[in-house]
């Protein structure tokens, strides 16, 4: 299939979470992304693979290990002379660099953004790190629970009588590297109209900053400052999580009169509908928390969230699925968000599909994530050019 992107390479010189799931979403559309990455460093990553038992034997499979599947593997050392000369060569045919080190780690390496323009003045460089390239943090290592931290995220996350808690997963990588993977593809198309390239900087922090909805403005505006509030949503529709016999339901329910009159009628407390305390959805948003509707198992069927389907009687509701529950919920199959990929080594795996539906150019899970230097003939042969006899030559040496 042509692909929306199968016209663009990407070089990655990226690391762990953050640049690898960008991207992985740049692949997923049909970008020839190219790995670099030293020997030591490709055997760390298949090491840190997912754990499972096949035939009785335990082993590492390096299963979209961190989001990065479908990337050609190539192997040189950024650090000595010979792996720079190697990049520098990829970059002269590539369409975008992308890095998520620490700041100034690139420009010591002799590949910082003035270092490869030289080489290709068309080409587009995107870093990622925790606090971005200016600022008195900038020089600081950081990671996503310090972005987390700082951006008030955490102070919003949990319940009012439990202390600020992060969220389950690294949210800001992946905030950050779906960003990164929108500036990129704006620069490119910057670059198509005016044949210039640039530089991208984003970072972690600023990524939680603009997810924080609209409570920076409730207090710069309003001098409103919110913290933990539990399931209840700031927004000021009535929600909760109500217990059942069998797990867990989400319930939205005040966000409108006549959601809120089914909701009332769904638990038992018709009579809430006239009560002036709740005559409108600001009164109503801590509905969800008072005991007559918390003690009742919830508006998506009986006592049980069997029959909690994403409207339950018209009231919005869903089950709280833990991840076996996610992966088998009809929806997400219906989504094809698991979808079974053949591996050389590990046979037919099931990993995690594309959210990128596009009705011409759909997103692929095309392979997963290859062994350390799989691609190494295929990136010096096939795309730089040099022959096989020294390409093997090479291979030997190293």
């Amino acid at each position: 299939m042509d692909q929306a992107l199968s016209d663009v390479t990407v070089i990655d010189l990226g690391q762990v979470i953050a640049m690898p799931f960008c991207t992985m979403l740049l692949a997923d559309m049909g970008a020839r992304v190219i790995k670099v990455e030293s020997r030591e460093r490709g055997r760390e990553r298949v090491s840190l693979g997912v754990k499972r038992v096949r035939d009785g034997v335990e082993e590492r499979v390096p299963a979209a290990q961190y989001r990065d599947p479908q990337q050609a593997r190539h192997h040189a050392r950024a650090e000595d002379a010979e792996g720079r000369r190697a990049v520098q060569e990829l970059v002269a045919r590539a369409d975008v660099v992308t890095e998520n080190w620490s700041v100034g780690t690139m420009e010591r390496l002799g590949l910082g953004y003035e270092d490869l323009k030289q080489v290709n003045p068309r080409l587009v460089y995107a870093s990622i790190t925790a606090f971005g390239q200016n600022g008195p943090y900038a020089a600081q290592r950081g990671y996503d629970m310090l972005a987390q931290a700082i951006s008030g995220y955490m102070s919003i996350t949990g319940f009012p009588e439990h202390p600020p808690t992060r969220s389950g997963q690294s949210i800001s990588d992946y905030y950050a590297g779906m960003l990164c993977a929108f500036s990129i593809m704006s620069a490119l198309h910057y670059r198509d109209r005016s044949g210039k390239g640039q530089r991208i900087d984003l970072a972690l922090l600023d990524s939680l900053l603009i997810a924080l909805d609209n409570l920076g403005e409730r207090y710069t505006v309003g001098g409103e400052l919110l913290t933990r509030a539990g399931n209840v949503s700031f927004a000021g529709s009535s929600s909760g999580v109500y217990p059942t016999t069998d797990g867990h339901v989400a319930v939205v329910a005040g966000a409108s009169n006549a959601v809120w009159k089914r909701f009332c009628e769904l638990i038992g407390r018709a009579d809430l509908v006239r009560d002036p305390g709740f005559a409108t959805a600001a009164a109503r948003a801590t509905a969800a928390t008072r005991s007559p509707a918390s003690s009742t198992a919830g508006p998506a069927g009986a006592q049980s969230r069997g029959g909690r389907h994403a409207d339950g009687g018209g009231v919005p509701a869903a089950p709280v699925n833990n991840v076996a529950e996610m992966v088998a919920d009809p929806q997400v199959q219906a989504r094809e968000m698991f979808v079974e990929v053949d591996h050389p080594i590990y046979g037919s795996l099931k990993t995690t599909g594309t959210p990128l539906k596009l009705s011409e150019t759909p997103g692929q899970i095309r392979w997963l994530a290859p062994q350390p230097g799989e691609h190494n003939e295929e990136v010096f042969v096939g795309l730089l050019g040099h022959s096989g006899t020294t390409w093997r030559a090479g291979a030997r040496r190293a």
